[in-house]
């Protein structure tokens, strides 16, 4: 005889309720009561939902794969076999708060079978990364199993659901990845970039520490933290971060990633920032890769801080701090740079820096950046920062602190850049 969902129903009706019926009978038990539904089917598979999931999450944090396994429908090999890579994966991965939570608002039939989709919210924490666990949210196919008193996780992946909320995945979501850490960098590599990983970490660790001499760690708990730098070759997961991103993800070799506590709660601040590193970047010299590195570190360390300040400041800061520990002889120019800056008459805005010259005017703004450090002291970087977070006025607080104005603060970091470069 086959068991349908009103079966179900009926059977996750009295599981919660005849402990509730005995109760009177458990004397002084410690045990807490379990709880009690009398609203919807809905709420009563839900409760079926949530203990598939909560055993699913007990697995995972006590290594237990046995366990894992239990929670799937294992007649899908499709899904077993993805559900160990992701297995695999998360054993690699420093991992301190793991817990689901079924939002039940989303519990959803699906017509003809006894199965249900739900969202599900995922809370992760990275331990010595993140500063909070981090909230994302799936949708789950969950499946009665035979006996009708159990659900299992039948799917994890509904394309058009995934396509209509983007942002929510991480690489361990979706390949295989590898895994190293040491020197407060967790890396995060697939099977072709894991050669490059003792120069990915050298870089992030040594990195971190030259960041810090010049502008700090500042008061902010989540730029204190080790620093995820992701280096795969697949760049699917940044498909929806486009908010989320220092730079553009089409375009960059590297790119500064604020990772939100809850993506749909922007009030509860940010978790951690990573640093994603193209793969094409990892064939270059150590130079070029440490000074990519440094660039997205200083965005990382700096987190919140100028938050709304033009670009070419946070990006020419961002350069100036990249090429502190490099010889200045090797402290490379794109070839564009010096015929760009020509034609500058001001400071360069949003426009600019998503031209096809953008790699010219970052480095017009780090020249703008290393005038005032030398006329004013490398500190008034920072105190620029500061003064123009929020999106202040800009000329008002140049004027302020430099005495300048904007185009003439152009023309003189332009002025010391040909000094340096010109022929």
């Amino acid at each position: 005889m086959s068991t349908g969902r009103a079966d179900l129903i009926r059977r996750a009706v009295l599981a919660v309720a005849l402990p509730a019926l005995l109760l009177p009978l458990a004397g002084c038990s410690d045990d807490r009561p379990p709880p009690t539904y009398s609203g919807s089917a809905y709420e009563d598979v839900a409760v079926l939902m949530q203990r598939a999931l909560n055993q699913r999450a007990r697995a995972v944090t006590s290594d237990d794969l046995s366990r894992f396994r239990r929670t799937l429908d294992r007649s899908d090999h499709g899904l077993v076999e993805d559900q160990q890579t992701y297995w695999d994966n998360l054993q690699q991965l420093p991992i301190g708060t793991f817990r689901y939570r079924v939002d039940t608002e989303t519990i959803t039939p699906v017509d003809g079978t006894d199965d249900y989709w739900a969202e599900v919210v995922l809370a992760l924490e990275l331990v010595g990364y993140d500063a909070a666990p981090v909230r994302t949210r799936d949708r789950f196919r969950f499946r009665v199993d035979a006996s009708g008193e159990r659900m299992l996780v039948a799917s994890t992946t509904d394309f058009d659901w995934e396509t209509d909320h983007p942002g929510n995945a991480q690489p361990w979501d979706l390949q295989e990845i590898e895994v190293e850490e040491r020197g407060g960098v967790l890396g995060i590599f697939d099977d072709t970039t894991i050669g490059d990983a003792d120069a990915v970490i050298l870089a992030a660790s040594n990195g971190r520490y030259d960041v810090r001499s010049v502008v700090g760690s500042g008061d902010d708990p989540v730029g204190d933290r080790g620093v995820v730098v992701y280096a795969v070759q697949d760049p699917t997961f940044l498909r929806g971060l486009a908010g989320q991103t220092v730079g553009d993800p089409d375009r960059a070799d590297g790119l500064t990633i604020a990772v939100p506590v809850d993506q749909r709660a922007a009030g509860r601040g940010t978790a951690s920032y990573r640093v994603f590193l193209n793969a094409r970047i990892l064939d270059e010299s150590p130079d070029v890769l440490g000074r990519l590195v440094r660039h997205e570190l200083t965005h990382a360390t700096l987190g919140a801080r100028g938050r709304g300040a033009p670009l070419w400041l946070t990006e020419g800061l961002a350069e100036y701090v990249s090429v502190r520990p490099m010889a200045p002889a090797k402290r490379r120019l794109p070839a564009s740079a010096l015929s760009i800056g020509t034609t500058a008459t001001d400071l360069p805005g949003d426009a600019e820096f998503a031209s096809a010259d953008a790699e010219a005017w970052y480095a017009v703004s780090w020249w703008v950046c290393e005038y005032v450090a030398t006329s004013y002291g490398p500190d008034v970087l920072l105190l620029l920062l500061d003064r123009l977070a929020g999106g202040a006025a800009q000329e008002g607080v140049l004027g302020e602190v430099l005495g300048l104005t904007g185009p003439q603060l152009a023309q003189r970091g332009v002025a010391l850049m040909e000094t340096t470069y010109g022929s």
